[in-house]
């Protein structure tokens, strides 16, 4: 399947339009020196060349030896697929439990991936308890299946050349496998089934993150490319994610540290002199930031700042305020993530005012259209 075949229905999803499913396949360990695999329940490893059964419960290390694979005792050809014997049966990797067909795959540098074949309903299962709370409401967590699902669709084939579709982590979505039963999230995938976001008849490439501190970004502000955000990716005032614990906050930075993360974009000796604002966006927020260090001044992005003193200490990049402090700066700031698109605290918080998904995906897409996907 490429991406030019996928279109949007011109039907809204209470027009039934027929949805054909996809498969989808994962990378659930990519570039791994070692691997330990646990079958629970009957399991064969089918290389082409002979089919070996696996015994329940035992532990199977994985390597690659030269352009081979290497399970337990069992030498493999480099491209070995793990077939379940039943639907029950499921493949444990670490922490984490897998079920249906997996492909094991010997890489150059002996260095093994292990990707997840499966259809694309079954592969939101997996997606939703690890990027939203399950116990949310019901209609947040539609609207996150939704979005989840435009996002798999329209990336599908992103990393074709390594032979798998998507990763299991942040570059992609987290996909943690066959993990506990929720209710809720059952119901979302199934009562928004094959529903994705278009625009203009095509696909959206969405985004969504945990708050946006009372605006959403537009999508040029983040990853500026010279073109103008579509109408659907421009920012949003929000007041609905106000009550998230990450609405406002504030961080401090030693200055060894904030003159590391300058440096290390651009070479310069010599001490942090000063950091301050240097371009506003019409909200107020700091977009650009001008530092001295030593005889020299730099001026640095707020997103690249943050991407340098980690994603996880700056939880944003919507900066209000830097203030001196006694040896460093505090950043006064609101949000946490990037910003663009969906943001999923203030998804909860209007579906506990009693919002319906639909309203809430108009309201962080504006524009857009809710469709069933289709060739």
């Amino acid at each position: 399947m490429t991406l030019g075949l996928l279109l949007l229905a011109l039907a809204g999803p209470a027009a039934a339009a027929p949805y054909t499913e996809k498969s989808i396949s994962i990378a659930v360990a990519h570039q791994a020196r070692r691997l330990v695999l646990v079958p629970e329940g009957k399991f064969s490893a089918q290389d082409g060349r002979s089919v070996h059964a696996l015994t329940p419960h035992q532990k199977y290390p994985l390597d690659a030896e030269g352009s081979d694979l290497r399970l337990g005792s069992l030498r493999l050809a480099s491209e070995t697929r793990l077939i379940p014997g039943d639907a029950e049966a499921t493949l444990m990797i670490g922490s984490k439990r897998y079920r249906g067909t997996l492909l094991l795959r010997a890489n150059s540098g002996e260095t093994v991936t292990v990707i997840a074949e499966l259809a694309m309903e079954e592969y939101l299962l997996g997606v939703l308890p690890y990027e939203m709370e399950p116990q949310w409401p019901l209609e947040s967590l539609k609207a996150q299946a939704v979005v989840a699902r435009t996002f798999a669709y329209y990336n599908m084939g992103k990393y074709r050349r390594s032979g798998f579709d998507l990763t299991s982590d942040t570059r992609s979505q987290m996909y943690g496998g066959l993990g506990p039963v929720y209710e809720n999230v059952r119901r979302a995938v199934h009562e928004t089934r094959g529903e994705v976001l278009g625009y203009k008849g095509q696909l959206l490439s969405v985004y969504y993150h945990a708050c946006c501190g009372g605006r959403t970004q537009d999508q040029s502000a983040v990853w500026p490319s010279g073109a103008e955000s579509p109408r659907p990716l421009k920012g949003v005032k929000d007041r609905y994610c106000a009550a998230s614990p990450h609405f406002r906050w504030n961080v401090f930075f030693q200055d060894s540290d904030i003159l590391e993360a300058l440096q290390s974009r651009r070479m310069i000796g010599g001490g942090l002199k000063w950091l301050k604002a240097a371009k506003r966006d019409a909200a107020g927020m700091i977009r650009v930031f001008s530092a001295k260090i030593g005889s020299e001044t730099m001026s640095l992005r707020a997103t690249d700042l943050r991407k340098q003193l980690g994603n996880t200490e700056l939880r944003s990049s919507r900066i209000r305020q830097v203030v001196r402090r006694k040896r460093g700066y505090e950043f006064q700031g609101g949000g946490n993530g990037h910003g663009v698109g969906l943001c999923q605290w203030g998804a909860r918080l209007q579906a506990d005012k009693g919002r319906r998904y639909e309203q809430i995906l108009s309201f962080y897409f504006p524009g857009a259209v809710l469709s069933v996907v289709d060739e």
